[in-house]
């Protein structure tokens, strides 16, 4: 019986390693909403994304420079706030996003690009930029519009 014990056991820690760690490990997107005055606000957390080349993933409307992928930034995420208000997408709007590691660590403010998605049109828009951000607990702090900001508490692995 011991014997046995030790294949269950074994094989047990086999299966953890092989597919639960590395799907935690690939557990990347993020997807929080919260409503700030007239707006609801979801923030994502993506893959960083393409907005140059053939095959560009975004298209940037207006703002700030986007961050590209494979830029010296060598950003690993893409930190976006879709904008809704009254139930429709917000394709026009002064979008500030400022985020922190930890709750008392010094905040970071993103250069804020508005987009959408390449071949899918304006219903899509979205704010934000490609972003450098390595594991741990974040604070994510979005206004719209100089309204009262919206607080999103996030954890990347």
């Amino acid at each position: 019986m011991r014997k046995a014990s030790w294949i269950v056991a074994i094989a047990s820690v086999v299966f953890t390693l092989g597919v639960i760690v590395p799907a935690c490990a690939q557990a990347q997107n993020v997807s929080k909403t919260e409503t700030a005055g007239k707006y609801s606000i979801t923030l994502k957390v993506l893959p960083a994304e393409s907005f140059s080349g053939p095959k560009a993933e975004m298209v940037r409307d207006s703002g700030a420079k986007a961050v590209e992928v494979n830029s010296p930034e060598q950003p690993n995420h893409h930190l976006v706030a879709f904008l809704k208000e009254n139930n429709k997408p917000v394709e026009k709007a002064k979008v500030e996003i400022s985020y922190r590691e930890g709750s008392s660590g010094k905040w970071t403010k993103l250069p804020v690009v508005q987009m959408h998605e390449a071949g899918k049109g304006l219903d899509t828009t979205h704010f934000g930029n490609n972003v450098k951000m390595p594991p741990g607990n974040y604070e994510v702090q979005v206004t719209v519009n100089g309204g009262a900001p919206a607080m999103f508490q996030i954890t990347l692995l």
